[in-house]
């Protein structure tokens, strides 16, 4: 267990594991709970507490908070007093597992346990347990703020950070900071306007990035676990598709959410590049251009009238259309290619000049279908690039003629995935049963889907969502794994509320209301 919890982890990555932990199952009350008994036993076995012993746990309205109240709770079972004082309004408190375990120490839980709410900063110099009786006073608690804080610390949260300091100063009390201190950025480290400065700080799961002990605001600092499970950081949840969803900004203009390109489509595969193309529009992309030959041009305007479709004369796609694709691309955000493109070796020589085009102008884009069977000889080209090449098992082995184990081997064969997207420090998503998906420095698994999903085109429909979110100014590690998860999980929504016979386009139709029921919006 050590060797997954020595590691420092961003305050984006504890919120990913988090909700991966929850859509693996574990409720937010269960791991609330592993927090405040974590933190409860860490005071017991460091601290000379008894019966006559006050400890002063200062909680916000955030989860931080929440695990203050279950630290008060789980302090009652060993006979320890505690003063919980609430540093905001109670109908304010963010999320109802923190407000589950408010109204236990609130209303039931209230012998060893005492509340105070303090809704505005001066109301905190009036508790008399922090001025005459201080004697009474064996350890503070710090519940204020957690990883999400951004700026300047308001009140009454401002004040709270003062009296914390100020007892722990003049009365010679250790303070016991939960996660981190509050007021610290807990990337950096930094502290911009005030923090607690705590003598243990309790690190929930992992240490976050920016804390080290022996400094001006930390003195010790352990590590606890809370329940999250390796599975939360290994298989791909909710927690990877929510800071993906990027909203609009008030002031957005047409094209400010996204520019997205699909090159692809021949004489023989029309709907390929329309999938594709279908993919991002409903997705919620401003801007959408397809561009394929002429041959299919009138097809692929027939699918909808949001479709923006150029075209060049012929059949296959080749290097004659290179300046006016090679314009598109400047204008673009995010290019696929590939879908429906044929293997003409025409074809092949505008894909080798539009990938120098794209690797030059630091454009990210997919690589999908036909173009990853065009590339096997040109694989340098991809070398450190912002690209995301997305071949099932047998275009694998056409693209490097690696055979990889079975996809419920998970060691062997993310190690063999991890390899190949180190080799070529590329974004690798190998399509299956489980979706493989690497940078070459992470490894991630995506197992939704159904089998229904082995119809044709969602593969286009994948490849169009890893764009889009590229689109929206997303890497494109985390673009994979987000594409990979959404995908999946459309088909399971159809699967569920259409039946066992669905198409790509019932997917792409159904992208919003899967996000709305995966978000839990109504």
């Amino acid at each position: 267990m050590e060797r997954f919890n020595s590691a420092k982890i961003s305050a984006e990555d504890v919120a990913i594991a988090d909700n991966n932990a929850q859509w693996l199952g574990i409720p937010l009350i269960h791991l609330m709970e592993c927090a405040g008994y974590s933190i409860a036993d860490e005071i017991v076995k460091r601290y000379n507490l008894s019966e006559k012993s006050t400890v002063a746990i200062f909680c916000g309205i955030g989860n931080n908070g929440g695990d203050g109240f279950v630290v008060a709770r789980h302090l009652s079972a060993f006979n320890i007093k505690s003063l919980v004082i609430l540093v905001g309004i109670p109908e304010k408190i963010r999320s109802q597992a923190s407000q589950f375990n408010w109204d236990v120490i609130k209303n039931r839980i209230n012998y060893l346990v005492k509340t105070i709410v303090v809704s505005d900063s001066t109301e905190i110099e009036k508790i008399k347990l922090l001025r005459e009786d201080r004697k009474n006073l064996s350890l503070i608690v710090d519940g204020l703020l957690g990883t999400g804080i951004t700026g300047k610390v308001r009140e009454p949260i401002s004040t709270a950070i003062d009296v914390i300091n100020k007892l722990k100063e003049e009365s010679g009390l250790e303070v016991v900071s939960i996660d981190l201190p509050s007021g610290m950025n807990p990337n950096t480290g930094e502290v911009t306007h005030k923090a607690v400065r705590a003598d243990l700080v309790v690190a929930l799961h992992r240490i976050k990035r920016g804390l080290t002990s022996n400094s001006e605001y930390i003195k010790n600092l352990v590590i606890r676990s809370i329940g999250i499970p390796y599975e939360a950081n290994i298989f791909v949840g909710k927690g990877d598709l929510i800071p993906t969803l990027k909203s609009r900004n008030i002031d957005n203009h047409k094209g400010k959410f996204g520019r997205m390109l699909v090159i692809g489509g021949s004489k023989n595969y029309s709907g390929a590049p329309a999938y594709s193309s279908l993919a991002g529009i409903h997705f919620g992309i401003d801007l959408v251009i397809t561009y394929v030959p002429d041959v299919i041009v009138d097809n692929l305007r027939n699918y909808s009238p949001n479709m923006i479709v150029r075209s060049s004369p012929g059949k296959w796609l080749n290097m004659s259309s290179y300046d006016e694709i090679a314009e598109l691309i400047g204008w673009s955000n995010a290019v696929v290619i590939g879908p429906g493109m044929g293997l003409q070796n025409e074809t092949e020589e505008l894909l080798i000049n539009l990938l120098e085009k794209l690797n030059h102008e630091n454009k990210s884009y997919v690589l999908d279908a036909d173009s990853l069977k065009l590339v096997k000889n040109h694989l340098e080209l991809l070398k450190g690039q912002n690209v995301i090449l997305t071949p099932h098992e047998g275009e694998l082995k056409v693209m490097t003629d690696i055979k990889l184990p079975p996809y419920d081997q998970i060691e062997e064969r993310s190690k063999v995935v991890q390899k190949l997207a180190k080799k070529y420090n590329f974004t690798l998503l190998v399509k299956g049963p489980y979706d493989y998906i690497s940078n070459g420095k992470e490894i991630k698994i995506n197992r939704t889907g159904c089998p229904e999903m082995s119809i044709g085109g969602t593969g286009d429909v994948l490849a169009g969502l890893c764009a889009a979110f590229m689109a929206t100014d997303n890497d494109p590690f985390k673009s994979a794994c987000s594409g990979a998860f959404l995908n999946g999980i459309i088909g399971e929504y159809c699967r569920k509320n259409i039946g066992m016979r669905f198409t790509a386009i019932d997917l792409i139709k159904n992208i919003n209301s899967t996000i709305k029921e995966v978000l839990n919006l109504k």
